[in-house]
């Protein structure tokens, strides 16, 4: 054998004698001590500071704000927080799109509208509507049909 086999194989056995020492042979310091006087003391200490606590709790003010903030958390948001709808003059119906970022890596040509790259083909997220053509100055967006065609300029916000 190699030496360095050798010194894999030892270590290997090393770690296998301490894991038999341990698991059979060691005293397991998760086993309960047979004095019941030193359990109750540490039974009275925490119900001691549950007591505590409690009182703590009851004095202090921010516990009324943070009761406030988990019934307010756990009601049905009727509106996205995080959600902010842009305005622009590419719109369709009552969804309107942002055309925010080009980005063009070989031949490749990508669009970020509403947020969401795609490239030419895409389907859009609102249903029914795909890319057409990209530029760095507008997006061309058209139904499936290819009936409706829609221009979308970049916004310079």
């Amino acid at each position: 054998m190699e030496k360095r086999k050798k010194i894999i194989f030892f270590i290997m056995i090393l770690a296998i004698l301490y894991g038999v020492y341990a698991f059979f042979i060691a005293p397991s310091s998760k086993r309960p001590k047979s004095s019941s006087v030193s359990t109750n003391v540490k039974r009275v200490d925490a119900n001691k500071l549950m007591v505590d606590v409690s009182k703590v709790l009851k004095d202090d003010d921010s516990a009324i704000v943070d009761a406030y903030i988990v019934a307010r958390a756990e009601e049905e948001w009727t509106n996205d927080p995080f959600y902010t709808e842009n305005v622009s003059s590419g719109q369709t119906g009552e969804v309107k799109l942002v055309y925010i970022g080009y980005l063009e890596i070989g031949k490749r040509k990508i669009a970020i509208i509403n947020g969401v790259d795609y490239q030419i083909g895409d389907e859009l997220e609102m249903a029914g509507y795909r890319v057409k053509s990209i530029s760095p100055s507008m997006v061309i967006v058209v139904n499936k049909e290819g009936q409706e065609k829609i221009t979308i300029p970049l916004s310079e916000e």
